[in-house]
């Protein structure tokens, strides 16, 4: 399309915003063009996810996208110290993982409306994944399914103190969630006020949907998955409203060793240079860090909690965070709420916790604004 249709095609839209029962014939008076040219820059609009349907239905924002890892969890653990080379009898517990998948999985108990983009195979493992999902709530209808992977899975080999020995990742098929994989899913980015999107992505999908959420407007939050990964976010981290990483992501982006407070600042300070507007550093029983918009720097200290397991702790503070900002909570309030929901997954086993209640979390959420 050239540059001249693309403006006559947000001329089109811009009449429908103001009018969404204007007839066809009424723009192609008012834009000067004919009938079918309306037509067809209404059908690319729909196509685009611009305006949904023949009856001009405009998208409503409010919805969470979250982007990026769903993938099976499994720990295996030995009933006596592990011996190498022979065979140890040992549990093996399985649950759901992936940083984005957990992300969503938090924010759909805690009732927000929340769709997941990510990718799975063709297997038994990623049915039972997204027909869970879509149980509790999420829209998973965007969910790309792989003919060429296997769905992502995480084993844990703990020995019988509950210490990692090994852990092994099969997360090849995150390697194909490319530009042209993701681009015709993300439709829903329309309707999305705010997109968190996690490090798994290649880094050209990365910087795809940091362009695409500054484009839509929507509130972008990243997320690393770990510190190898967290350096495939671009040089340029404009677009971004939020980045939370703990210690050693902050330092693997930033190029700054975290040893204490004034490294976390330098750190986050540099992070805001390359166009970051907050950056939020999560350091588990140190608490968390902050420098905002207005670059106030602050700190909040740890719940004092009998921690049970730590897994899932960092993706329940994401979700909590986002949740806080979506209630148009500061940065300190926003963290002060994350890091109260992150203490329901410290004392639980489970990746996310079940105890999560909508009425309750909105009841702490109000004491803190």
């Amino acid at each position: 399309m050239t540059e001249l249709g693309r403006s006559k095609k947000q001329e089109v839209l811009q009449w429908i915003r103001e009018n969404p029962f204007i007839s066809q014939q009424d723009l192609a008076d008012r834009l000067h063009l004919s009938r079918p040219a309306v037509a067809a820059y209404i059908s690319a609009l729909i196509k685009e996810g611009e305006i949904l349907g023949r009856a001009y239905v405009l998208p409503q924002r409010g919805h969470i996208l979250c982007i990026g890892g769903a993938n099976v969890d499994r720990k295996i653990q030995a009933y006596e110290p592990i011996q190498l080379g022979t065979s140890n009898p040992s549990f093996v517990v399985e649950s759901y993982g992936g940083v984005a998948r957990n992300i969503a999985e938090n924010l759909t108990r805690l009732g927000l409306p929340t769709s997941l983009v990510t990718m799975v195979g063709l297997d038994k493992e990623a049915d039972r994944l997204l027909s869970y999902l879509a149980g509790l709530g999420t829209d998973v209808s965007q969910v790309i399914r792989s003919t060429a992977h296997r769905t992502g899975t995480y084993t844990a080999v703990l020995d019988v103190d509950g210490s990692m020995t090994v852990a092994l990742a099969d997360m090849g098929i995150y390697d194909d969630f490319t530009v042209e994989q993701l681009a015709p899913r993300l439709r829903v980015l329309q309707q999305a006020a705010m997109v968190i999107v996690d490090t798994n992505l290649p880094t050209e999908a990365l910087a795809y949907v940091i362009a695409e959420s500054t484009k839509k407007g929507a509130l972008l939050i990243v997320a690393p998955v770990s510190s190898p990964k967290a350096k495939r976010l671009p040089r340029n981290l404009g677009g971004i409203h939020t980045l939370i990483a703990n210690r050693d992501e902050l330092a693997a982006i930033s190029g700054i060793p975290i040893d204490k407070e004034e490294s976390i600042y330098a750190a986050c300070a540099a992070l805001k240079e390359r166009g970051c507007r907050t950056v939020v550093a999560t350091m588990g029983k140190d608490g968390v860090a902050w420098l905002d918009e207005a670059n106030i720097f602050g700190t909040l200290p740890a719940e004092s909690i009998e921690v049970v397991d730590v897994t899932g702790a960092g993706d329940a503070f994401v979700a909590g965070f986002c949740f806080a900002m979506a209630s148009d909570a500061k940065t300190k309030q926003a963290c002060q709420f994350a890091t109260r929901l992150t203490g329901l997954t410290l004392v639980t086993k489970e990746t996310v916790s079940t105890e999560i209640k909508p009425h309750e979390a909105r009841a702490w959420l109000t004491k803190i604004l």
